[in-house]
């Protein structure tokens, strides 16, 4: 009876509630609208036809709709099994949010100044394995230059023109609210190390901001005049299921250029074989008789490992040819591999992002040349209640790299391939050389062109197989960026943020020779170990106010406090003349006058107080103050160490006065101006006078390392102290307007900007009765000027086709307006034929090297040969700067088909073919196997006659005297790289390229999901620099000799630039 009596249990089941979503204002279906229900963390999205399908709880009621440009919608289900829905644009969400210095999001719309936003897909489908070159050609007046072709070789980031002259010029990144870490490493002759940018998975970004200008950047102060770049990563996404996503990329990167190298003319001089001649004006090498060489089998030999006998050359007999097997040796087809899984996910109430990638490139080098990126992020956010929310962001980086030396550097790859004369065989490059019949070998020698029997424990230049086969460039990276912020509410009108992060990372670079490299003090064996870290700690406390005043104004008032700290330690040292010959990576491998030790650290800390009042007039005016208070560590005791960096913003939405509003044609107008003042902080060390420990060296090599000697010893620094100093100071005016036409489809900005730079900082000479040699002072002005163009035109946007276009363009002048205290020029960078330097008058970073002497009227000044003459002193010989900067892009898409194509143009830029000049002088060029007949008696060079009716190897010019000959003379003189005038190799650094074609096929229908139970599966295929238009020829001209520097501009051996064709498949579960 009791259990009759029990209640009745009933099962409510969920049901299933579908439909479609379209656009009220044409019917188009709106693929990707969140739907969830209210009250719940169930969720789903839109497909590509706009149909969704949701298991609804019987006792939920609402749906909720939303998605970007359009109102948020609230359905009452009321037992409808089928809610079709069509939502209404919203010309409020229309407007682009861009995220400003301090991380907030804000409408583009109501910002007095201009910024640029890449969109993490464009990075990703860009097929670029790294953050930076993915960048390239997206934003207007943002510059990428690469180094080289080495596999994650660091790349140069520029905005707006220099402003400053011997400090980097590399904007300020900001991930997540946290400055980070962007150092690389620059010089002529070394390993190209990597950008610490690039240590980022591209595919863990949401969004990059670029604020161009120093109001956008003003609340970053001392660390703004370059302006600064905000990375925003991916979260996850209230749904009611986890995302899946894996990505996997092959690509295949070809070598895009070559120097044409002559092969009629072997190795030698004034037309005879020459043995161990560096240079290639030998005889004609078809005019030899054939065969085997004739050697002197009795003298001093080299066997290689393969048991081939080399001896010295008698008679030059054979004709062969190797410069095609010598490039073979060392190129190959480059690859990489790039993985990355993400899983995502939340609720109403939190959600979090996990992903794990790995990245592995091996270069166009052979055998050392290679990189490889791990990560591991963790992004998670929770909001516990109205109040409360907290975020928190971590990533894990692990990089490993090992690269051939490359530039100024006779141990490195291109010097030592490239001059190689063309009928020397580089194949059999290590062996034993026996000094006579009989000897006891010398083991493990070198053969390369200028020591073809490894009679020289230094054979002066690599044989270029030696290079990539007996040295070892290593780097190896463990970084972790975490950060942190709070975020709370205790009323609509306040906010209280907190938010703290710290990048660590700790770099270890090793470098190893073995013995008989090139170089003195290679040649005995060298090894180096180099231990890096760098830690950046910053922390932000903010409170912001909203209070509404009337129906006409609304404010907010923000004011923080920042407390940023950044310590760098290296220590390391160095070893040669092994004491075993083997590889031993020890410093207990030579004597201790054969060690050096360094070690150095710098702390630098910052604090500063910010402020900023944003008022809101009606919708129409939109004003914006703000004002940093900074203190830093760098400023001497007797100057004043803070500092105030203002900003002020107006922008005026022109198109909500009454005439203009509600325009189909006239969508939108504004018209904004901004002024800000930023800064830039001394070097550390440089307001007190210093001791160091001093190493001193002689002509002949010798070299004396002070502290490693009885008790060591220290001198005064040559530079004074200067507690004096003040900050750089940049102070810009930026006026532009942004305009939309035919309901938002057509939409322009231009920006005009003129910023002014003074009491820049450098060395300056002073006279050595003081004591010393220089002092670091403010010292210099620069200004730069310039505009901005960004055009877009959405063509066609219907159901399953949309269309869309633009272009963006660019163009900045600089000028080094003053440098105050006799001095002429700063040296930037570079080589001592060439560099790059900042000179009054001129644009920051312009070439100077030897020139032609010139008459009055701007004519070259001819000898009495008629042959011009060198300059007695250097000066300004071309402009890396372009006169302009553009690209152009499109993209189309029908059905699940995606087209992608973007133009990237430089012109109007000057480039010192440095490579081009050395080959010339060794006789390698086209140009210098040319063979002409004399019309008349020709003088050369020298001084010489060639009769007329007589051959000779070289060239007839006219240089404005009558025909000379140009021959061998000419071409190892005045008409060469190391005693000729540097102005001749000045070209045309313009270029045009197909920076980007990517074609995608994306597979997403209804049947497709419920067939497989994925999302989606897209394959993709790109091509990166297909083609590419200059009239600079032997490499790409997007290269830069001395790295990741604010010197530019030159081509002196450095790795090839590549062309790739990029394969992807990407998965959504």
């Amino acid at each position: 009876m009791l259990e009759s009596l029990s209640p009745v249990k009933i099962i409510l089941q969920d049901k299933v509630v579908t439909g479609t979503v379209t656009s009220q204002e044409d019917g188009i279906p709106l693929p990707g609208v969140n739907v969830l229900v209210k009250g719940t963390a169930l969720g789903t999205i839109t497909d590509i036809d706009g149909s969704y399908s949701i298991s609804v709880p019987n006792t939920a009621n609402v749906l909720i709709f939303s998605y970007i440009g359009y109102s948020r919608e609230e359905v009452n289900i009321e037992g409808k099994s089928v809610i079709n829905i069509a939502m209404i644009t919203d010309v409020q969400q229309l407007s682009e949010i861009v995220v400003t210095a301090l991380g907030f999001e804000e409408e583009k719309d109501r910002l007095g100044y201009t910024s640029s936003k890449v969109e993490g897909p464009q990075l990703v489908k860009s097929g670029e394995g790294n953050v930076i070159n993915g960048m390239a050609g997206k934003a207007s007046g943002v510059r990428i230059t690469r180094s080289a072709g080495d596999p994650g070789a660091g790349s140069h980031i520029q905005i707006r023109g220099a402003s400053t002259i011997d400090r980097g010029i590399q904007p300020l990144i900001v991930v997540d609210g946290i400055p980070i870490s962007n150092a690389s490493g620059s010089g002529t002759g070394g390993v190209l190390q990597q950008s610490r940018l690039n240590d980022i998975n591209p595919d863990d970004i949401a969004r990059m901001d670029v604020l161009k200008g120093s109001s956008a950047a003003a609340l970053w102060g001392t660390r703004a005049a370059n302006g600064v770049i905000i990375i925003t990563t991916k979260k996850g996404q209230a749904k009611d299921k986890v995302d899946i996503a894996f990505r996997s990329t092959f690509s295949v990167d070809k070598i895009l250029d070559r120097h044409d190298l002559q092969t009629t003319f072997g190795q030698g001089s004034n037309g005879s074989f020459v043995q161990d001649d560096r240079r290639s004006w030998g005889d004609k090498i078809s005019d030899r008789e054939g065969g085997d060489d004739l050697v002197d089998e009795f003298g001093p030999s080299f066997v290689a490992q393969d048991g081939t006998e080399y001896y010295n050359i008698i008679q030059k007999r054979s004709r062969n040819i190797f410069t095609e097997s010598n490039y073979d040796a060392v190129f190959q087809d480059g690859h990489y591999w790039d993985n990355s899984l993400s899983i995502s996910g939340g609720d109403e109430k939190s959600n979090f992002f996990f992903s794990l990638s790995d990245f592995e490139q091996q270069g166009v080098v052979r055998n050392n040349s290679d990189y490889r990126r791990s990560t591991l992020r963790l992004n998670a956010e929770r909001r516990f209640n109205d109040v409360v929310k907290i975020r928190s962001n971590t990533t894990y980086i692990r990089t490993q790299s090992n690269r051939i030396r490359r530039g100024n550097s006779s141990s490195g790859l291109l010097i030592p391939l490239l001059r190689t004369p063309p009928d020397f065989d580089n194949s059999d490059f290590i062996g034993d050389y026996f000094a006579f019949p009989g000897a006891s070998p010398v083991r493990d020698r070198q053969r390369a062109n200028r020591n073809p029997i490894g009679a020289s424990s230094n054979p002066r230049t690599n044989n270029p197989l030696w290079s990539i086969n007996r040295q070892i460039n290593e780097a190896n990276v463990n970084r972790i960026i975490t950060s942190a912020q709070i975020n709370i509410t205790p009323t609509k009108w306040l906010d209280i943020v907190l938010r703290g992060g710290v990048d660590s990372f700790t770099e270890r670079r090793t470098g190893f020779f073995f013995p008989s490299s090139a170089g003195t003090d290679n040649s005995t064996g060298a090894f180096n170990d180099e231990i890096r870290q760098d830690l950046e700690f910053n922390t932000d406390a903010m409170v912001i106010v909203k209070p509404k005043l009337n129906k006409a104004f609304s404010t907010e008032i923000l004011t923080g406090f920042n407390l940023n700290n950044r310590r760098f330690f290296d220590a390391g040292g160095g070893i040669n003349n092994f004491i075993l010959p083997i590889e031993l990576r020890d410093f207990s491998n030579a004597q201790v006058e054969n060690t050096t030790l360094s070690d150095f650290e710098n702390i630098n800390r910052t604090a500063a107080w910010y402020n900023s009042v944003n008022v809101d007039y009606k919708g129409l005016l939109f004003v914006s103050l703000t004002g940093r208070f900074e203190s830093a560590s760098t400023f001497g005791e007797e100057a004043d160490n803070s500092f105030f960096y203002p900003s002020a913003t107006v922008a005026w939405q022109l198109s909500q006065l009454p005439a203009l509003r509600g325009s189909r044609i006239f969508s939108f107008a504004k018209m904004r101006m901004a002024y800000a003042e930023v800064g830039v902080q001394p070097r550390s060390f440089r307001t007190t006078s210093v001791y160091v420990a001093p190493n001193y060296s002689d002509p002949f090599g010798g070299n004396l390392n002070s502290s490693t000697f009885g008790n060591g010893v220290f001198v005064p620094s040559s530079t004074i102290g200067n507690a004096e100093l003040k900050p750089e100071r940049k102070r810009e005016i930026e006026l532009g307007t942004d305009l939309r036409f035919f309901d938002h489809k057509l939409k322009a900005s231009v920006t005009h900007y003129r910023n002014k730079i003074s009491d820049i900082l450098f060395n300056v000479e002073i006279p050595r009765s003081a004591g010393y040699d220089q002092i670091y002072d403010n010292a210099g002005n620069m200004e730069n000027r310039g505009w901005e163009v960004e055009l877009s035109y959405d063509i066609i946007n219907k159901q399953n086709f949309s269309w869309s276009a633009g272009v963006l363009w660019d163009r900045n002048r600089n000028e080094v307006t003053s440098l105050i205290g006799g001095t002429e020029t700063i040296n930037l960078g570079g080589l001592g034929g060439v560099s790059s330097r900042a000179v009054e008058g001129f644009q920051h970073g312009v070439l100077w090297g030897a020139r032609w002497a010139r008459n009055d009227d701007g004519s070259i000044r001819l000898d009495e040969n008629g042959f011009p003459q060198v300059a007695a002193t250097d000066g300004v010989i071309g402009d890396p700067n372009p006169d302009w900067r553009g690209s152009a892009f499109t993209n189309i898409s029908f059905k699940g088909f995606t087209l992608n194509v973007l133009f990237e143009t430089f012109q109007g830029a000057d480039i010192a073919a440095g490579t081009r000049g050395v080959l010339q002088d060794h006789g390698l060029t086209l140009n210098t196997a040319n063979e002409s007949v004399a019309p008349r008696d020709l003088l050369t060079f020298s001084g010489g006659v060639i009769p007329a009716g007589a051959s000779f190897r070289g060239n007839i010019e006219n240089f404005g005297a009558g025909d000379v000959a140009l021959t061998e003379s000419w071409y190892k003189g005045s008409g060469g790289f190391f005693n000729g005038s540097f102005e001749q190799f000045i070209e045309d650094g313009s270029w045009t390229r197909l920076r980007e074609i990517s074609l995608s096929y994306t597979l997403s229908s209804e049947k497709f999901r419920k067939l497989t139970k994925l999302q989606s599966i897209e394959l993709s295929a790109t091509g990166r620099n297909l083609v590419i238009w200059s009239a600079f020829k032997g490499n790409d001209p997007d290269t830069n000799l001395t790295g990741v520097s604010s010197a530019r501009g030159i081509d002196y051996f450095n790795t090839p630039g590549t062309r790739s064709y990029i394969f992807t498949l990407k998965i959504k579960y």
